[in-house]
This record gives C-alpha cells, structure tokens and sequence, in this order.
C-alpha cells in the first residue's frame, strides 16, 4: 500500500477500535493481536510499532509477546520481538527523532529534560519577558479583582496553565494572543456595558450616610450591618479597593426594619457590574494573562534551544512535524506494519493527532481503550476530542470490536456495576459498551455493602479503618487467582480509595491510628526523622561550622531533649575549646563524619549519600526506631529514595552542563521543583491495605476495595483553563479550530449580588463546563469501582451535600440498605448495610523487635585491581644481556609523558603496519599532535627509534610475529585482579617476549638501575602469561629515547 492510498481522507477502513472494559482482558487481548500478527499474518517483529501509557506496560508487552511465542516454540521470533518499536510515546518519539535528526535539522544528542526542569526554565523565561512595571501591573489587577489569598493559582500559575494548553493543543503565540482579547470579550459580555461615569464616590457617600442614619440601639442584626459598613467605608477609601467589597454590598442583606436603607446600598455598589474601572481590570487581567503567555512561550522555546534541551511536548511536536515531511512519511510508511496503541481514551490532543498520522502510514491499525475510564483529564487528556476521534473513524469505515466478558470481578458484582453504570452513563456511553457478561463462579458473600460513616471528615476516616479492622477481623473469604480456592481475607487483600492525596494520608493515619498495617504514597520524605537525619549528617559533613546540624544529628540519633544536648553544647564552649570540634572526639557519627571529610572531597554526591547512610549507622537507627514492622520497612525505602534523589540530582546537573557537587545537592533539596520529588515510597513488600486515590488505582485491582468520598464537591470548572472545539471537528486535522478559554474566578463563593455568575454557568459554555465535569466524575467512579474482584465496599455519610459527587450517578440503587439489593433488570446482589461506629478502646501495639545486621569493624582492603606500572621491584631479579640499538634522539622541553604517549603510539603503528617513509611520516605526524608530543619529538626520529626496535627482534631475538597494545587481566588468589596492557608481546620459537617501551631520558650507564626499577611490572606480566598457559621466553625493557633494550631476568 502507498503512502497516497493510506492517507485517503476520510478512510479508516484498516483501523480497528476495540473497546475493553474493565477487566474484560485487554492485556490478554493485545497479546494475541500481537502475536496474530507475527505469527499468521507474517508481520516481521520490526514493522511494529506499539506505544502504551506507561513505560512498565511496554516492558510487561514486550516480554508477555516473547513468554507466549515461546510457549508456542517460536524461539526465533521471540529473539526478534526487541526488534519492534515499542514503548511510551515519549520513548517511541524520541527514538524515531533521533533516527531522523539528520532530515529534520535536529541534534541526535538532544537531552531531555525533566517535568521538574521544565518548570524551573519557563519560570525563567517568565522573569526575562517580564518588565518590573508589568508585573506590578498584574499584581494590582489580581489584588483588585480577588484571585490573592484564596487557594486559587496566582495569576503566573494560571499563565504556565495557558501556555501548557497552548503547546498540548499545537497553538502559535499569534492564536493565543487573539484569544486573550476573544476570552476578555465573551466575559465581559455577561455584565452590563461600562458607564461614562465613576460611581466611587457616589458609593462611598451612600455607605457614610447610611452608617449615620441606622437606628441606634441594641438590635443585633443592625448592629451587624453597620459593622460591616463600617469596613467597607475604609476599603472603599484605599486607591485599589478590591471588587468584592462592592460585590460584598451588593450581596449583603439586613433586617427588614432597614430594607430601604440596605436597598439602597445595595442598588449603589450594583453599579460595579457597569464600572469602567471594573471592565478595564478584568479585560486587562485576562488579556495579559495570554499576552504575557504568548511572550513566555517565545523566551522559553528559545531558552531550551540555546542549551541544546527539549521536553515531553517538544517530542509530540517534533515528531508531528516530521510526519509533515514527504522523507520521512515514505520510510515509515514502508516499514510500520502494525500500529498499536494501548490506552487511547488517554491520549492528549497532540498525541492523538500523532496516531491518526502514524495511522494513515500503517498497513493495519489496533487502538484499544475503553471511553468510561478517560479520568486523566487534568494531564492534558481530553475526552471529548477522544469522543469525536472514535465517531470519525467510525464514519471513515473503520471497525469497532467490543470484549463482552468480564474476567476480574464475580457476577454479583459485574451485574451490579452494569446496572450502576448503564444508567449512570445512559446520556453518554451506549449501553452495549458498558454492560459485560460474567465469566466466573459465584460465592455465598454479600458483594457490595455500605458503610455509613458518621460525623467530620477525620471521624469519618477514623470509622473507615475501624470497617477495615472488623473485615479483617471477620476473616471472610476471598477468591484466590493463583489456588483457584477460597481462602480467608489479609490485608493485602483490601485497597481503600479517596478522593484527593489529603483524603488519602488522612485515612492512612486513621489506619495508623488504629494499628493496621498499610502502603501508601504519602508526601513528606524529606521531612521523615530519618531523612532530617541524613539531611543533617551531609550538612555537618560538608560544613563543619553547621553546628545546627551538629544537634540535630545528636537530638535524632540519641533521641536527646533539647535539655541534653543544649546544656552539653554549652559545657563544651565553657571548657574553651574549638566551636566546630564539638562531638568529633565522643560522638559516633560525627566522629565518623570528621574522618570522611578528607575522602569527601573527591566524590560524587551519590557516592557520598550511599556512604553516609551506610557508614554512619543510620539505616540501623532508622531500623531501631519501629515502631512496627511496616514502619520500619518503610523508613529503609525512605533513605533509599533519598538515595534516588542523590541520583536524579546528578541527571540535573548533567543536563544543565553543571558540577554536581554536595553542596550543591543539599541546595537542590531545599528548592525542589516538583511534589513528587517529596514522595515516600510505597513498602510493596508485607501484608499491609492499600491506600491511594481513585487515579492511582487505575489498572489495578484487589479482592476487596473499598471506595470514600462519594460525597465530594467538585469546584465548577467553568473558572479553570480549558480548551473548547471553536468550530467543526475534522478526523483529518484533530488539532483545527482548538480555542483556549478561561473566565477567572472573581466571585469566590458568593452567589448573592452577582447575577452574572448565574448567566455565566447557565451560559451554554458554563452548561458544558458542567456536564463535563459530571461525566468525568461518574468515569472516575467506574473506575475505582471495578477495581474490586470479590467485594465493594461504599463508605459514606448519612447525608450528601447538595453538588455531592454521588449525585452525578442520576441512580437511586447504589448505596445498599438492606441484605439484598434489587437491580433495575430484576437480578438481585447479596449486600450489606451497617452503621460503622468507633471502637471504645485502643488495639494492643503490635509487637516489634528491631533486627539489623551485626556491626563490624571498619577493614581496609587493598584496592581491587591491580596497575603492574605500580608493582614493586622483585627480589631475586637481575639485568641480562643489555643491547645498544642506536643512538639518543633529540627532544625539545620536559613534557616526559607526552613524549612517551607519542612514541608508545608511533611504535605499536610501526611495529604491526610499517609503511612507506612518506606515509610512515605523515602518520607519526599526526600521531604525535594527537598526543601533545610533536612540538618535543621530530616523528623522523619516532619512526627510526621503532625501525631500529624491529630490526633488533628480527636480527637479535628471531620473532616470529609481532602483537601490541595487549590487554591482560589476572585474577589473584587474594581476590584482586592485575588488569593492564602489554606494551609488545613478541612471539620466538622459544615463547614469548614480555617487552615494555621505557621513554627514560637516563643514560646506557643507568639503564641496570632504572630496569631494576620496573622488575615488578614485567613480572606482573610474565605471569599473566604463564597463567594464561603460555610460555614466556624472557623479558625485555625498551629504552626507546636512548637506545637500548635490556634483557631482566624475573624469578
């Protein structure tokens, strides 16, 4: 097939789209697609190309396609299985770019730089575009119209916002600064049009009349609303008087005893909506926000260029471009067989557009994804485009498979979730493609049951782990898939989701609280007791003055009270001695800490980490501190991480063409770029519940899950950056007519006093914001609640709130009452329901020994390998016969070294490829400036010291044949290893000749003395040989500066 027949607008008829719920087999499914196509349709392994959203699910395909051809006695396609491109996207752009580098004008040596560099250089590029005035500008603008100091981005979030949508949707800087104006027009439109007059002041005297005129007295209320006039009148009097104290006004209602003189501040401060102050505020804030996008994406593309960097979406780009290229298209479009793509519902708009391109390249195309689990909107993934990519492909002939079984969860619970979800999404997904058979046996269990969990959010999560403790308690049973049995409920077993990473820690301490094993990604590593231990140890390694370190190493280590080690600070100051010195004479760790400054000095931030947490008896004490077995496991993965961090420092500094040095590292520590650098591991070893978001749990399932937060209220997202379809979509041009839209949020929770809140979320845009919002909140339900194989739990309150996540279900059947629960298709699911009260009293600790390894002294080994050049002079070795070959060359300065780089390069040369005097010379020529020697040595004196050196073996010694630069490497009895090259190994009838080249400047007289010196080298040697099983007929030094070759005679 052609590129010109492939590309055929409109036709997909070589795309097929399946569509696997959860659980329904996917994996299994891409396998024997893989597989079919190796196998029957004789795809060679390299015309695949396969991405997959994260880069364990590659190496998991990869290495599942070579297990299941191996199983089949295919060992020779399973060789070539590495032979297929297949990876993240990321992976798979990078490696086709650097493929193309030379057609598309690019470096092959582009680095790649980190999510968390990525935000330190356009925050850079952010300060360079902008002027002092201007920011000062922006800030009044943002004091003025309320977005300080209420939880939401400052207004340089919301710029890297904007620009990040901007490149995830391929727009120009020309675009976004047409859409900053679009933007401010389509928001000011939901206010009355500006006033020719300034009400300030009008205002401000209506608000001082009625202060004076409110009656006086003890009525509560009118007391109330003149204390609130009363602070008002003095923001109104300040040059930048915020929005929202006119809002306030407007908004505030009073007694009805006052309602004429409330009404008329309310009528008054109204007038905000018409201000031509207020208009000029939000259409300045909002178009700057994109103007000063447009800008910073200009300075920060510029930026990466200069330092030879690109990111993530560079790639997308990039490699979008390249498939422009008619080059490129014909090579790929002759070599991808088979397009795959894992996971396509989340794909953003520029990696979607990358695979209708490689599409229209490919023979055959698979995606495969399921609709009702594109939950990672926030990452740039957008749903709708995904919705409309399918429905157009569909239109251009493409075929669409579904898989119908559910393989994960029992049929209780796979009919419950069909029932839950086909009316949940009965508006946006058909039924057919939520609705799965069953494929495995029932259980007498009850599937799905509620907890009702009463009072605050922390009483609420307390009451979550005492559920958890009394199901483990109860010791039910559980489909086990390795047995194919039932066995009884661990642990390990149960998954308990939430929400938001907050929700998640505060259940994890709730299970904590309640002395029940855990895993979790919980924040906070760098301020874990024994992280702040190691932070400690390298400060107080690297700065010996940082006596604040010196008591903090002694306050964790000891588990000392301030008392202790304050009073032994300043009883040591007292005895008049060295401030720095203080616990380097008594104080273990920092006496070892002391004696590692020297050796410090010479290596590498990792280096140092790895020998601070293993040297200074910190894994141990981090050990001994428990207090459980999980916690401890849990603090060693912590130091590992901090180790891990040590390492992506390192990357950093490599990235940026910097020194990584300790000093350095610590610095990093205390600017992080990313939360995720802040991360404590999860403990993936012992029984323990697992505890994480709903996003998390994504591809992954356990026999018991438990889901919170059903009671969650989403923020509208009508004030969030978004971006909207500003025309037609084309299947031909997924990324035409994407318009970037954002309406700050000036109105904060105030409803009253704001009419044009309500316009704008009852506008059709603010309706779509809405339903959006709705849809992706009953996806991300569906997925955490078949991550669940034997048993769903549903933990909520007695009551939802009003814009509560539960009520986007739009079910009246999901929350279980009783011990059955009836379906809307008549089926019954066994079901429990109980009220979840706390216990009365504390579990017993669970009992904890520490256990560490024992402690051994400190031995130093020699080093492991071995340099003959360093060997000492032999006993028992004397000097043979010494042969004079000629006589001294001239040299010009005292660079030894170089000069004998030089010779030990033009002799190898000379002595295994002689060549004409032209040719010998010109070679020796360059040889020589290749060594920095040839301002100190002539090479026609190079190239006669080697010829004169030959003759002597073919006249003197009858070498047979001749082999240089020879490596050797011995392994000693006492483990070391001698590891070295061989200047010249000359074979003779006899054995071989061990000769090493000397450029020694000593005179004939000297040369006994100076062969004597390298007695230890040549035997290292001669014994490598005779290790090795040959026979070594002697040993010879080469002085080849003065001419002479000395015959030394080792024992």
């Amino acid at each position: 097939m052609t590129v010109a027949d492939k590309s055929t607008a409109g036709r997909f008829d070589h795309v097929t789209f399946i569509s696997a719920g959860a659980g329904s087999g996917k994996t299994y499914r891409l396998i024997d697609e893989l597989e079919k196509a190796i196998v029957e349709d004789g795809i060679s392994p390299a015309g695949i190309l396969a991405t997959t959203f994260t880069v364990k699910a590659a190496s998991e395909l990869r290495e599942r396609v070579r297990d299941r051809l191996l199983a089949h006695d295919r060992l020779d396609l399973a060789e070539r299985t590495a032979e297929s491109l297949i990876g993240t996207v990321h992976g798979v752009c990078e490696r086709l770019l650097k493929r193309f580098a030379f057609e598309l004008g690019l470096s092959p040596q582009s680095n790649v730089m980190s999510i968390e560099d990525g935000a330190r250089f356009f925050n850079q590029a952010l300060d360079h575009v902008l002027p002092i005035d201007r920011v000062r500008e922006m800030n009044a603008y943002a004091r003025r119209l309320g977005m300080v100091d209420r939880g939401l981005p400052t207004w340089q979030g919301v710029v890297k916002s904007i620009a990040d949508k901007a490149r995830e949707n391929n727009l120009s800087d020309v675009e976004l600064r047409a859409m900053g104006k679009r933007n401010a027009d389509d928001l000011l439109a939901f206010f009355p049009a500006p006033s020719n007059d300034d009400p300030t002041q009008a205002l401000a005297d209506i608000v001082a009349t009625t202060i004076r005129e409110l009656p006086q007295g003890s009525y509560k209320g009118i007391d109330k609303y003149r204390a609130l006039l009363e602070d008002q009148e003095a923001d109104l009097a300040e040059p930048d008087c915020p929005w929202s104290v006119w809002m306030r006004l407007a908004g505030t209602s009073a007694l009805k005893s006052i309602a004429d003189e409330v009404g008329r501040v309310q009528s008054r401060a109204a007038c905000y909506a018409s201000h031509p102050g207020f208009h000029g505020d939000l259409r300045g804030y909002t178009q700057g926000l994109f103007e000063i996008a447009a800008d910073t994406l200009e300075r920060f593309q510029a930026a990466k260029r200069e330092r030879g960097l690109i990111d993530f979406n560079d790639m997308e780009q990039l490699m979008l471009q390249a498939l422009e290229e008619e080059a490129v298209r014909t090579r790929l479009a002759g070599e991808i067989d088979l397009l795959l793509v894992d996971e396509f519902q989340d794909t953003n708009p520029m990696q979607l557009a990358l695979f209708l391109k490689f599409a229209t390249l490919a023979d055959k195309a698979i995606f495969v994804g399921d609709v009702k689990q594109a939950i990672y909107e926030f990452r740039g993934c957008d749903p709708t485009l995904v919705f409309d990519t399918l429905n157009g492909l569909t239109a251009g002939d493409a075929q669409r498979h579904t898989l119908k079984s559910s393989w994960r969860s029992r049929p209780a619970l796979v009919s419950y979730v069909n029932e839950l979800f086909a009316s949940a999404f009965v508006h946006d997904i058909p039924r057919d493609l939520v609705v799965l058979d069953h494929e495995r046996d029932e259980f007498d269990v009850p599937a799905v049951s509620s907890w009702i969990v009463e009072g605050n959010v922390e009483l609420r999560a307390l009451a979550v782990a005492e559920g958890v403790a009394r199901l483990i308690a109860e010791q039910g049973p559980v489909f086990d898939p390795e047995t194919k049995r039932l066995r009884p409920i661990s642990y390990g077993d149960v998954a308990v989701l939430a929400r938001t990473n907050v929700a998640v820690e505060r259940i994890a301490r709730s299970l904590r609280q309640r002395r029940l094993p855990m895993k979790m990604t919980l924040t906070g590593l760098l301020e874990t007791p024994e992280v702040s231990l190691a932070k400690s140890c390298l400060r107080r390694l690297a700065d010996r003055a940082d006596t604040l370190a010196t008591a903090e190493i002694m306050a964790l280590a000891d588990c000392a009270e301030p008392e202790q080690w304050l009073t032994d600070r300043l009883h040591w100051l007292d005895g008049d001695n060295d401030a720095m010195a203080w616990g380097e004479a008594d104080h273990p760790i920092i006496r070892r800490l002391f004696e590692m400054r020297a050796e410090s000095a010479l290596r590498s931030p990792v280096e140092i980490v790895a020998r601070v947490l293993n040297e200074v008896d910190i894994r141990r004490i981090a050990a001994a501190w428990g207090p459980d077995e999980i916690r401890a496991a849990q603090r060693q993965r912590n130091l590992d991480a901090f180790l891990d961090l040590a390492v992506e420092y390192e990357k950093h500094a490599a990235s940026h063409h910097e020194p990584g040095t300790l000093t350095g590292f610590l610095f990093w520590l205390e600017h992080p770029n990313s939360p995720d650098l802040d991360l404590q591991p999860v403990v993936t070893t012992g029984d323990a519940v697992h505890v994480l978001t709903y996003h998390r749990a994504k591809g992954l399932e356990w026999p018991v899950v438990v889901c919170t937060d059903f009671d969650y209220q989403e923020r509208s997202r009508t004030y969030d950056v978004r971006v909207e379809l500003a025309g037609d979509f084309d299947i031909d041009d997924p990324l035409a007519n994407r318009a970037i839209r954002y309406w700050p949020d000036i109105f904060g929770r105030r409803r009253n006093g704001v009419p044009a809140r309500q316009a704008m979320e009852d506008s059709p845009e603010g309706r779509r914001c809405r339903d959006k919002s709705e849809a992706e909140q009953r996806r991300l339900a569906y997925v955490g609640m078949t991550r669940a194989r034997d048993r769903l739990v549903i933990a909520v309150p007695p009551k939802f709130p009003r814009d509560a996540w539960f009520h986007s279900f739009r079910t009246d059947f999901a929350i279980p009452t009783a011990d059955s629960l009836r379906l809307p298709n008549g089926e019954t699911t066994p079901s429990r329901a109980e009220v979840v009260e706390l216990g009365t009293t504390e579990p017993d600790p669970l009992p904890y020994s520490p256990r560490w390894f024992e402690r051994r002294e400190r031995v130093d080994y020699p080093p492991k390998y071995v340099q003959p050049s360093s060997a000492e002079p032999v006993d028992g070795a004397s000097v043979g016969d010494i042969i004079e070959v000629g006589e001294r060359i001239a040299l010009k300065g005292n660079a030894m070294a170089d000069v004998g780089n030089g010779l030990h390069a033009v002799l190898a040369a000379e002595l295994v490829n002689p060549l004409p005097d032209a040719s010998a010379i010109e070679r020796a020529e360059e040889l020589l400036a290749g060594h920095g020697a040839a301002e100190h040595l002539d090479a026609r004196d190079a190239i006669a010291v080697a010829r004169r050196f030959a003759r002597c073996l073919e006249e003197r010694f009858q070498v047979t044949s001749i082999q240089v630069e020879v490596p050797i490497l011995h392994a000693l009895d006492d483990g070391r290893v001698v590891r070295g090259f061989v200047d010249v190994l000359a074979e003779t009838e006899k054995g071989w000749l061990v000769i090493d080249h000397k450029s020694s400047p000593q005179p004939p007289a000297k040369w006994p003395e100076e062969a004597m010196k390298y007695s230890g080298q040549l035997a290292a040697y001669r014994t490598a040989l005779m290790a090795a099983g040959r026979d070594v007929a002697g040993c010879i030094l080469h002085f080849a500066v003065t001419g002479g070759v000395v015959e030394v005679c080792v024992p």
